[in-house]
């Protein structure tokens, strides 16, 4: 490695063979009208001070070139390189006088061909803005590009300067920058090493843009140009910013089977490409294969309609917590390892399951410790209905408390799932294709009362708080703001020329609305949402729940005794639930002794272990005592809270018999 500072004028003129190259995998040109104002007012600031002006730093790797020439990949400063190169192009178009000079200088290797003698070569998606810009062929370029928005910005920075444009050009004498040259030998520094240091607080660089950089650095141009167009690019098509680090993390949940922190996705990445023996273009090709089953799940088109139709309905509830189970599923699906009807099953499993937790005011935090289990595949046995029936079957609302939520949660709160709900029983009375996009969801009663409907029902303000927003009281329109606040007698008329025929049985079956009109309907309509989104019948034997299982599960353990407990894949042996709550009281202090200063903290656990009326205490290898007279369904709470307070709940498992 070489590092020194150098003046921009001198860096640029190093050598008639020289390529500035911005390599594939590095960002489009993103830098804004601010970021160019503040360049334009250095070198302002430089050409009146007549004093060096430092700019920042350039970081690259040497690399040769053909014909002997040198090419420069630059990971860091590539956005402020390309805005120095635009500046000058502007100063040169500017003063007829210099343009020459610049040129022949500072912007174009005269008498080497490569890269069209342009010094500079940006990434693929600015190249033809910058070579309409640099060839003066802007009024043939028709596409909007921050490329030539800058440009001219420039130009009109400089026009309207009160500075002359020869001033500016030899301002850039004053501006110094360091540079750090860096080469892929054995005994040098690591480019990617020097990469993340410099990008350490994470500024403007997302998690996939972090990947990206580890995977295609280290390569040669050549092999970073094929890789980035045959795999990345096409990722890129398929992901905004967020999404991509997002389908990186269920990439890594089901390829690991942990639970991924979303600010740790590029280390815990770069440690399961490390541990997996990956190369960069296996790593790539495994991501471009699960980027497309992850596009499958987003837009709910893997090409199978029954599939698509409960991909749909996951989708409407926000459910992409079980993605990583479902992107193993579908891979296993493609490679035969499981048949589709498979995935149909247990997709279908999840969408009952997650309409009744959701139609039930539950909540879905403890599902990513479920699918983080569930991703373990050979914890199957090849039977991934049993083992999902079994993972859920504790936490599955029944037929009567789905039926009494229904009846006493405001669905209407929950926009999507009460439109969701109407949808599927549209959908369960016709076969009709009907484009539901622009229905709104509309109380029967409405929300707001007027004199009217509270003429026409009896005790309407307190039968609208108790029952407005069940799912008996809402109803399909694409008229709302029309319907309004209407008494029922008028909206009937417009309920019986529906085109939805949910809506017309309202008109045809309920003469008039009111508390008992409302309670039949919601009874009703629950007894088809209980048909349409079952629970499976299947009961989960007692033996089948021997083995081992995640401390996040819910499991009735009544008649089983742990044989051991394993954390962070080390095994602990033991033959007593008590034993299990003292061996992982031992490991936690050994991996952290401030882990105790975590659990003192939560009151209800330090009065538990540490300060309650002990019975039957025990003396840990440090000196510390704690109680250990509990149930086995207490131990487990207690083990299954301090894993989550020392964040290795993910990490820890037990086996019984």
């Amino acid at each position: 490695m070489k590092a020194d500072s150098i003046h921009l004028f001198d860096f640029l003129r190093n050598g008639s063979r020289t390529i500035f190259e911005i390599p594939v995998f590095q960002r489009n040109y993103e830098w804004g009208e601010q970021q160019c104002d503040q360049l334009f007012k250095d070198l302002v600031t430089a050409a009146e001070s007549g004093q060096d002006h430092f700019i920042g730093a350039i970081v690259y790797v040497t690399e040769t070139g053909k014909e002997m020439s040198h090419i420069y990949r630059i990971i860091d400063g590539q956005q402020r390189m390309m805005s120095l190169t635009l500046l000058l192009k502007a100063l040169a178009d500017v003063d007829e006088q210099k343009r020459e000079e610049i040129k022949e200088e500072y912007l174009t290797n005269k008498y080497f061909d490569e890269n069209n003698h342009l010094k500079l070569k940006p990434v693929e998606h600015d190249l033809e803005a910058f070579q309409a810009v640099m060839e003066d062929k802007i009024d043939q370029y028709a596409q909007p590009s921050k490329v030539i928005e800058n440009y001219q910005y420039f130009k009109k920075k400089i026009q309207a300067a009160s500075l002359s444009s020869s001033e500016l050009i030899d301002a850039l004498n004053h501006f110094n920058m360091v540079y750090i040259e860096l080469t892929n030998g054995v005994q040098d520094e690591n480019p990617q090493v020097i990469f993340e240091s410099l990008n350490s607080t994470g500024v403007s660089l997302s998690a996939s843009d972090l990947v990206r950089n580890f995977l295609l650095m280290e390569l040669d141009s050549e092999s970073q140009a094929r890789l980035y167009k045959e795999y990345w690019a096409k990722m890129e098509q398929i992901f905004t910013t967020n999404t991509f680090a997002e389908f990186v993390r269920n990439y890594l949940i089901m390829k690991t089977h942990k639970k991924i922190n979303k600010g740790k996705i590029y280390p815990l990445y770069k440690s399961f490409y490390q541990t997996a023996g990956l190369n960069s273009e296996d790593a790539l090709k495994d991501l471009y294969r699960f980027a497309v089953f992850y596009r499958q799940l987003m837009h709910a088109e893997t090409g199978n309609q029954t599939l698509d139709e409960i991909l749909n309905n996951i989708n409407i509830m926000d459910s992409k917590v079980i993605y990583p189970y479902l992107l193993m599923m579908l891979d296993m699906a493609a490679t035969g390892e499981t048949t589709i009807e498979t995935v149909i099953e247990v997709a279908k499993i999840f969408e009952s399951f997650l309409f009744r937790l959701k139609a039930c005011d539950r909540s879905t935090n403890f599902l990513n410790g479920i699918v983080v289990s569930l991703c373990d595949k050979d914890k199957a046995e090849n039977d991934y209905r049993r083992r999902l029936l079994y993972m859920l079957s504790l936490r599955f609302p029944d037929d009567k408390e789905l039926a009494e939520s229904l009846m006493e949660v405001n669905l209407y709160k929950q926009r999507n799932l009460a439109k969701l709900a109407l949808v599927v029983l549209e959908k369960s009375r016709t076969k009709e294709t009907i484009d539901f996009e622009d229905a709104q969801v509309e109380h029967i009663m409405p929300q707001r009362l007027n004199n009217d409907w509270r003429l026409e029902v009896q005790n309407a303000d307190k039968v609208n708080e108790e029952f407005g927003g069940v799912i008996g009281n809402l109803a399909l329109t694409k008229y709302n703001q029309e319907m309004s606040n209407k008494v029922y007698s008028k909206k009937k008329e417009q309920y019986i020329n529906s085109n939805v025929t949910l809506t017309r049985e309202i008109a045809i079956n309920y003469p008039e609305w009111n508390k008992e009109s409302i309670i039949d309907r919601t009874q009703k309509l629950t007894q088809e949402l209980i048909s349409i989104f079952p629970k499976p019948s299947d009961k989960v034997r007692v033996e089948e729940l021997s083995g081992e299982h995640a401390i996040t599960e819910s499991v009735d353990i009544t008649g089983k005794k742990p044989t051991r407990i394993t954390i962070s894949d080390e095994d602990i042996q033991l033959d007593s639930w008590r034993k299990m709550l003292i061996g992982f009281m031992e490991y936690i202090w050994n991996l952290d002794s401030r882990n105790y200063e975590k659990i003192r903290n939560d009151s209800s656990l330090n009065k538990m272990l540490f300060e309650g009326n002990r019975r039957s205490p025990e003396r840990l290898d440090n000196g510390v005592v704690i109680e250990t007279n509990f149930s086995a369904s207490v131990i487990l709470a207690i083990i299954a809270k301090i894993a989550e307070i020392c964040d290795i709940a993910d990490e820890v498992s037990y086996t019984v018999k």
